[in-house]
């Protein structure tokens, strides 16, 4: 054994054939039963004076057990934990007696070769056995008894001994850690570790973390990081890590976050930083193709990088130059690793406030590469982007001179077509007003205010500080003056002395010298300035003569220069020197140059002079100029800080309409973050949030509950929720809240508001002491309330007593005393709102299956009804006030919801204002006011035209909303009344029935004949309740009654009718435009008309022609618009009558007015998606307002036919019709409009047997067409469809019908298009029939044929199709043929003589909104055929 080397295998079969006569070899394999004994020496070995060099001596029994390891042999399983106890002891004492031999210098080479044996030794049965038991955890169970929820735990446990793998895994790694910890690198030769040795030992670590439950547990790991730590630092295993490393994340994505715990404790326990540049450069030199492609891998890479970045970025930093190449390149995942890598990079190393000018522009940069991603082409990439950019602004990490520009860069991204990119969006605004640096409130309004205040102050502050240093300046200049003329007093007479002496000389000496001494007493490229200073200095050291001389060079020198220019004698000589003036000019002569001297010394001295006074007044002035200096300093700041602020609430104000737009998105993520954007925004008092609070508002109606339940959580933050003080002033608070919400509602938001306040109050987020505060409130008892808010308060009673009629019931004295008192005789509205108030009283008008409740009524002589009456009579008279009509319609309402004998009540209200209103006309019939109020109605109608409109309108309204009412009273209520009180009485039968059958016994079978016909009587009665049909012949007369009061008995009864008295006036009114030209008193008329109509089939028969005049000639769009919604109830209510009128109704698709078009868009959806008018082909003028000028009517026919494309076959049916229509030379459409309308409801076509036999029926209309316009649609029209090998096969069939049309270019490139598109998709065996329709194609577009030419070939071209179908196709057109023949066989069995449908009976239809149902499935029935017959081509 001391003669050969232990070579570490590549597998555990190369052990035993050695390759060197040197190696190590097991020579022959222990038995399995020879192992248990051997095994168990080993361990006594171990424990023994041998230690671990047992190891050596017993290595091939160990190697035997790796052979048989797998065995289930049971003494295999009982010698795993005896030899691994033994290995594990043996690694244990070899770590020590390592220690103790490495630090003895005199260890001989035997010794090395030794214990280098055992520690390979020993290191290799490690490593192999923890492989084996490794391998042993991960495999499933057989046991049975394991349930689900004891597996993982029951996973961990070998056997019931004790034995737990997962502590014995730690304790093998912590064994081989204390080995390689030591300096083994000694006992090789040379001191290198061998490479086998280190990969041996990292494999085994590398292996155990593709466990996942093993890179779960943090213990274990941690231990395996630092022996790889180990290896790393002191065994040169850094390469070989880094491309593991990147291996393992390819293929195991779990490894992701715990390699990169690897890389950091590598990097920060062991110093090891160039791991992490050899890691990230063979990612970035990765192909981006394959990445790309192997999706799984690149998400471990991504997310490794991201994470390894947060824990080291120091180490990541330098290398990032490397992972930036990956922005652009194809992986949406790589790119968002390179993102969030730079995110924690500005995180973690640039959010300091101490950066140098490197770090700030390097931080510049990364910023800027997050911006340019938030327009990446990839939403995945935009959307990380955005998400980073959340992160920074939540760590305040965006430095503030790039927020604004940020703002309007993610302001953008709110219309994103990507919906997790708008989310992302909308939570970065939302969060960036809760982290915002400027202010907790920020509305733009007062902060625009703030900066112009503070702009005028600084400008105050800066123009105060100018004024002083003028005045400080004026006073330091005469101070220096004063001083400069004392010293020149003191030098004047001496320099005037000299000036004289030099002007007294002798002309010819002058001539001679001067000249010579000019130039040299002044240089050639001497200024001025420089001159003057030395004429100064000459003066000044006394030297005065000099200073003359220097004088007079410099007047010739600069001549014209100030101050010589103002030398007026030099004009009159010569030269213009001093010397050539004559003797009676020199004393003028002196003055004025001895005043030039004086400028120029009094010029030199201010300078100096000025900085000796301000060094004197410096001292003084210091703290006062630091104190000025300091406000401005502070003013200029807040001024700044003021535009910043402004500027993010304009940039705030921008996004604000753009998310109003998601809250309509079918998004629900939109939705709620848009939600959560307004509360925030609305708690920092941003700038119109309240239109976004309003819109959101009416998502209360969703039916998603998600979105419902996010928007009462968010109106409960906003209005219910306050802070601080007591319960009074929380009431008070609340009370305020909602009743400011109430004030600027329209009629839409408060109808969500009181959904909303029904959930709050079922809820009990508004208790009983808002309620009670809102009655004070309403009552006007609360000190300080204003009509408006006691108006409100009303209102919010009102929504309340939705939820809990009792809130009314119980103060309904109070309700009516304040509510119809004085007030409302002045105020409509509050009386309106009283009667919403009153309505509630009645409960909901619902009635639930089963239930036999008694209605909630008052008697005719109530007080309520008398003091509506009151306030209706009274402000008939008043037109100022337009809420008198909403009033009267609420009224009434509330008059036939809960007065008995409703009826009664309205005709005496009819009889009193029609009696104020005759006695409001002109003076010229005064015969009017003596008239009993039973003639009024005789009388009125000759005397119309006397009448003020506006009277006249109010009066034909009341008598509109009474029909209707009517209407509604006889078919609910009163039907309603007559089943409950028959129900009633049949459960008291029912009771009496069965106690007569328990105490009465037949006792006789002779009856007398009157018996025996009662017996008949009785057991006819029996049958049919046995049948159940009792109730329904009951339900029958009882319609049938209510139908006949209709009919004749309230616009139709003459003199003795409700409303029959009104009829003539409206009449009259609406069939003399002309003379009643008033607008609203015709909107009065024309509804009041449809009204009466509604109510019998009678009436409405006789002047619908007149409806329908008035709909074609009224100049009114809005008679116009109520007129078609009154066609929609009439075709409810009696659709035989208002069939023949229906084309009109689609003419007025093409109205004028937008509103008249909405209208008739939506009525004439609600017909048919109830089938009460069948859809022909005037559905064409719908399929026009696809392209409606108006966005808002284009929007809802899209939804139109969406809807109906659910609806069967209705599209498809109707398509060959619309298209004929459409293409119409007549039609005036243009093509552009044509092919986008046909591409819209093309796209409802899917099903591929409609295609083909579209593509059959489009052909055959080539043969109808009469101009290129058809040709040119038709062929469009195919050329959109999607072609498989049947409708091919049918288009090469009906070749006949469109070659001789081919010959247009535009034809032929629609059908060469359809074979260039089928080409893309199709099977090898269609080509031939592509190829063939291409050849025949061209040949008819190049020659042209003759039409017998084109019959002959398409006959045989037909023939060979027709040869090669296979059997089921035939027969699925056999199917198709017979169910269309059938169709229209019974079609025209159904039909009359004329060709027109049989009239259903109007008896047979219901009068109430009750009974419209029943219309509707008859009306269903009756029209059931038409949907099913397939349309026929013309």
């Amino acid at each position: 054994m001391d003669e050969v080397d232990f070579v570490i295998p590549l597998s555990k079969g190369e052990l035993r054939t050695g390759n060197a006569t040197a190696q190590y070899v097991v020579e022959e394999l222990t038995s399995i039963r020879q192992l248990l004994g051997d095994t168990r020496d080993f361990k006594s070995a171990v424990l023994s004076t041998k230690g671990c060099f047992a190891v050596i001596d017993h290595f091939d029994t160990l190697y035997s057990l790796l052979c048989h390891f797998r065995s289930n042999d049971k003494i295999i399983k009982e010698v795993k934990p005896i030899a691994w106890n033994g290995l594990l002891k043996a690694a244990q004492k070899e770590s020590q007696t390592l220690l103790n031999y490495l630090g003895d210098r005199n260890a001989d080479r035997q010794a090395h070769r030794q214990h280098l044996t055992c520690l390979k030794m020993t290191c290799y049965l490690l490593c192999q056995m923890i492989e084996e038991f490794e391998a042993e955890s991960v495999q499933p169970t057989t046991d049975t008894s394991v349930t689900k929820k004891q597996s993982k735990s029951a996973r961990s446990k070998v056997d019931a001994s004790g034995w737990d793998w997962e502590s014995e895994r730690e304790l093998a790694i912590t064994a081989i850690g204390q080995l390689v910890q030591l300096n083994t690198a000694r006992l090789w030769e040379p001191p290198i570790v061998e490479e086998e040795f280190v990969n041996m030992l990292a494999c085994t670590c590398y292996k155990l973390l593709e466990n996942v439950e093993v890179s779960r547990n943090k213990t274990t790991r941690v231990a395996i990081f630092q022996l790889l730590g180990i290896l790393v630092k002191k065994y040169n295993h850094s390469l070989g890590a880094s491309l593991k490393i990147i291996q393992l994340l390819q293929h195991f994505e779990h490894l992701s976050s715990p390699l990169a715990q690897a890389v950091e404790i590598f990097v920060k326990e062991f110093g090891m930083k160039n791991i992490v540049s050899d890691i990230l450069r063979e990612i970035g030199q990765m192909d981006s193709k394959e990445l790309a492609r192997d999706n799984s891998g690149t998400k471990a890479y991504a997310a490794f990088v991201v994470e390894l970045s947060e824990k080291v970025p120091s180490a990541v930093l330098p290398c990032i130059s490397i992972l930036l190449c990956k922005l652009d390149e194809e992986s949406n995942n790589m790119r968002s690793a390179v993102l969030g890598v730079i995110a924690e990079l500005i995180l973690h190393c640039f959010t300091n406030e101490d950066l140098d000018e490197k770090q700030k522009s390097t931080r510049d940069q990364f910023l800027d590469l997050l911006e340019d991603a938030v327009y990446n082409v990839n939403a995945y990439v935009r959307n990380k982007a955005l998400q980073i950019w959340l992160r920074l602004s939540n760590a305040s990490a965006i430095p503030l001179p790039r927020q604004y520009e940020l703002l309007k860069l993610v302001s953008g991204r709110l219309q994103d077509c990507s919906s997790m990119v708008r989310k992302s969006a909308v939570q970065f605004f939302t969060a960036y007003l809760k982290n915002n640096p400027f202010a907790a409130k920020i509305s733009q309004e007062e902060l625009q205010t703030n900066l112009d205040v503070e702009t005028e102050k600084l400008e105050n502050l800066v123009g105060q500080e100018e004024e002083n240093e003028d005045a400080e300046n004026d006073r330091n200049r005469a101070v220096c003056e004063k001083e400069g003329q004392a010293k020149w007093n003191a030098v004047e007479a001496k320099m005037k002395e000299a000036i004289s002496e030099l002007l007294g000389l002798e002309a010819s000496s002058m001539d001679e010298e001067m000249p010579e001494e000019k130039e040299l007493l002044v240089g050639e490229e001497e200024s001025m300035n420089s001159v003057k200073l030395r004429i100064c200095k000459l003066m000044t050291d006394g030297s005065f003569v000099e200073a003359s001389k220097l004088l007079q060079a410099a007047s010739d020198a600069f001549v014209g220069t100030a101050p010589f220019h103002r030398n007026d004698l030099k004009d009159s000589q010569g030269d213009g020197s001093f010397l050539d003036s004559s003797q009676e000019e020199e004393n003028t002569s002196v003055e004025h140059i001895l005043e030039i001297a004086k400028e120029m010394f009094l010029e030199s001295l201010v300078p100096s002079s000025v900085e000796k006074v301000v060094e004197n007044q410096q001292q003084e002035n210091t703290e006062q100029q630091l104190q000025e200096v300091n406000e401005i300093t502070k003013q200029k700041l807040l001024v700044q800080y003021l535009k910043a602020c402004l500027n993010f609430a304009r940039q705030i104000q921008t996004a604000m309409p753009l998310v109003c737009q998601m809250l309509n998105s079918k998004q629900n993520s939109d939705i709620l973050e848009a939600i959560e954007f307004f509360v925030t925004a609305f708690q920092f008092g941003v700038s119109n949030v309240m239109m976004g609070i309003k819109r959101m508002q009416m998502l209360v109606l969703s039916k998603e509950q998600l979105i419902k339940e996010a928007v009462m959580g968010a109106y409960k933050r906003l209005y219910l929720t306050t802070e601080g003080g007591n319960q009074r002033s929380h009431t008070l608070a609340v009370v305020k809240n909602l009743t400011a919400m109430t004030e600027t509602a329209n009629t839409a938001e408060l109808f969500s508001l009181e959904q909303l306040v029904i959930e709050f109050v079922k809820e009990g987020d508004i208790s009983q002491s808002v309620i009670q505060m809102l009655w004070e409130r309403f009552s006007m008892k609360m000190p300080g309330t204003t009509a408006s808010e006691s108006r409100a308060a009303l209102q919010l009673l009102g929504m309340a007593a939705g939820a809990e009629v009792d809130i009314v019931r119980s103060n309904f004295e109070i309700l009516v005393a304040e509510g119809l008192g004085e007030r409302a005789c002045t105020d409509f509205q509050f009386a309106a709102d009283t009667c919403t108030a009153l309505l509630k009283m009645a409960g909901s008008e619902k009635v639930k299956a089963g239930a036999h409740e008694t209605p909630y009524k008052f008697a005719a002589d109530n007080e309520i009804f008398s003091r509506l009456l009151v306030v209706l009579i009274a402000g008939a008279s008043k037109l100022e006030d337009s809420s008198y009509t909403h009033l009267v319609k609420q009224a009434i309402a509330v008059i036939y919801r809960i007065a008995e004998h409703p009826d009664q009540i309205c005709t005496k209200l009819l009889q009193d204002v029609s009696t104020v209103i005759l006695s409001c006309q002109s003076d010229d019939d005064p015969g009017t006011e003596n008239e009993n109020s039973e003639d009024i109605f005789e009388k009125a109608t000759p005397r119309v035209a006397g009448i003020h409109p506006g009277y006249l309108a109010r009066l034909i309204n009341m008598a509109g909303e009474v029909a209707l009412k009517q209407l509604v009273h006889l078919d609910v209520s009163v039907a309603g009344e007559l089943k409950r009180r028959r129900a009633v009485k049949q459960e008291d039968r029912d009771r009496k029935r069965l106690g007569r059958r328990s105490s009465t016994v037949r006792k006789s079978i002779s009856l007398t004949r009157s018996t025996s016909k009662t017996k008949v009587s009785a057991t006819g009665e029996s049958v049919e309740e046995e049948m159940g049909l009792t109730a329904a012949i009951a339900d029958d007369e009882e319609a049938e009654y209510i139908r006949k009061i209709c009919e004749n008995e309230i616009v139709t009864g003459g003199s003795h009718g409700l409303l029959s008295q009104f009829a003539p006036m409206i009449l009259k009114v609406c069939t003399n435009p002309a003379v009643y030209n008033n607008e609203e008193l015709q909107i009065a008329a024309t509804l009041a008309l449809s009204r009466f109509m509604v109510l019998s089939s009678v009436f409405c028969e006789t002047h619908l022609q007149l409806l329908f005049t008035i709909l074609e000639k009224s100049p009114h769009s809005a008679i116009r618009a109520n007129t078609i919604v009154a066609f929609g109830d009439l075709t409810i209510r009696f659709p035989n009558l208002t069939e023949p009128w229906t084309s009109h109704l689609y003419a007025r698709l093409l109205d004028e007015s937008s509103n008249v078009r909405t209208y008739t868009i939506k009525v004439l959806a609600l017909l048919i998606f109830n089938d009460m008018v069948k859809v022909k082909g005037q559905i064409s003028e719908m399929a026009t307002c696809l392209l409606d000028k108006d966005e808002k009517i284009a929007n809802l026919a899209k939804l139109f036919f969406s809807e109906l494309s659910k609806k069967g076959n209705a599209i498809y049916n109707m398509l060959p019709e619309m298209i004929s229509r459409l293409s119409q030379p007549d039609s005036a459409m243009e093509k552009e409009s044509f092919q986008t309308i046909i591409r819209y409801l093309f796209s409802f076509i899917q099903k591929e047997k409609q295609l083909e036999v579209l593509v059959e029926k489009l052909c055959h209309r080539f043969r109808a067409t009469r101009c290129d316009r058809q040709w040119h649609d038709l062929a469009f029209c195919l050329s959109l469809l999607s072609y498989s090998e049947r409708s091919l096969r049918k288009l090469s069939e009906n070749f006949a019908c469109f070659a001789d049309k081919l010959v247009d270019d535009e034809v032929y490139n629609s059908f060469f298009s359809i074979v260039q598109k089928a080409r893309k998709t199709c099977k090898q065996d269609v080509k031939a029939i592509l190829d063939e329709l291409e050849q025949r194609l061209h040949e008819c577009h190049v020659k042209g044929l003759t039409e017998e030419e084109v019959a002959e070939k398409a006959a045989k071209h037909s023939q060979a199709a027709k040869n090669a179908k296979q059997v089921h196709r035939r027969r699925g057109k056999a199917h198709i043929d017979s169910a269309s023949s059938s169709a229209e066989s019974e079609d025209e069995e159904n039909r009359s003589p004329d060709g027109k449908r049989p009239a259903v009976s109007v008896a047979a239809k219901r009068t109430s909104s009750v009974a419209v149902s029943r219309g509707v499935r008859r009306s269903t029935r009756n029209n059931s055929r038409h949907h099913a017959m397939p349309l026929t081509d013309e």
